[in-house]
């Protein structure tokens, strides 16, 4: 099974290989065999290595230990307590999830005060801002944690928007869904594919999918999350769907789009 980790150090190994020595001219010239034979000896160089690599291995990466803090009513957060050896990245994540709690609670101020103002004319309430966190993934050394902010100003009901952290626990780097799917091809693959289990679902009457809205996720701004077999792309609410579905999660495994890696 390829993971996350293992994935982007195998995409080194094949990177460096396939451009040493070989001009982009002549890498199209090799012949079939060669190239799978070049592959598989790179596949191969990529397990020993990978295996040999302290930093990567599942016993030195163990996962992260954490509360959920309070800061108000209906807003909570993260706290990274263990799992993390440099403490200054521990600092720095946690960072990250008190700003984005610390938002909502701003959020949730100015709602409350606009409602002070609103009731006077009969406006249903009253308003808030709340917003709920949870760890999607959480070994590997990658972590990806979500916070499901949740609002109501009046009107029939409340919106709801996910916004999802992920994280590499041995750097502190936080990767956006351009560092995972990394090409224009990649993008294609992975869009068909959505495409594809939109169709399916819609057909299995599971979810009502607005098939011509579905233009292709945002390597810059769509939401995202790792899981065991790849990654899971997150639509908001009535990005593709109506309301009525929520916000939903299509999972993409590695192997539709990595296998394909140049």
């Amino acid at each position: 099974m390829i993971r996350a980790s293992f994935w982007g150090h195998f995409r080194k190994i094949i990177h460096s290989f396939s451009l040493s020595g070989h001009t982009k001219e002549q890498r199209k010239e090799l012949p079939q065999m060669n190239q799978k034979r070049f592959f598989i000896l790179a596949l191969v160089l990529c397990l020993f290595s990978w295996g040999s690599v302290p930093s990567a291995q599942a016993d030195n990466c163990p996962p992260v230990q954490y509360k959920m803090q309070r800061l108000s009513e209906g807003i909570t957060y993260p706290v990274i307590q263990s799992g993390i050896e440099d403490q200054q990245i521990a600092d720095q994540i946690n960072r990250v999830f008190r700003k984005h709690a610390e938002k909502v609670k701003k959020t949730d101020e100015e709602y409350k005060k606009q409602y002070e103002h609103d009731q006077l004319i009969s406006a249903a309430g009253p308003y808030y801002a709340h917003t709920l966190p949870s760890v999607l993934f959480n070994k590997e050394c990658l972590l990806s944690v979500s916070f499901v902010d949740e609002s109501y100003t009046g009107g029939a009901h409340g919106m709801h928007h996910e916004t999802v952290y992920n994280f590499d626990t041995r750097s502190g780097r936080r990767f956006l869904l351009k560092d995972v799917i990394r090409s224009t091809h990649e993008e294609k693959l992975v869009n068909r594919y959505l495409k594809q289990q939109m169709e399916k679902l819609k057909k299995e009457g599971r979810y009502d999918f607005f098939l011509d809205a579905f233009k292709g996720v945002d390597l810059k701004k769509s939401q995202f999350a790792f899981n065991d077999h790849g990654i899971e792309i997150i639509f908001q609410e009535y990005e593709v769907a109506p309301y009525s579905n929520g916000i939903i999660h299509l999972k993409v495994p590695y192997h539709v789009f990595v296998d394909h890696q140049q």
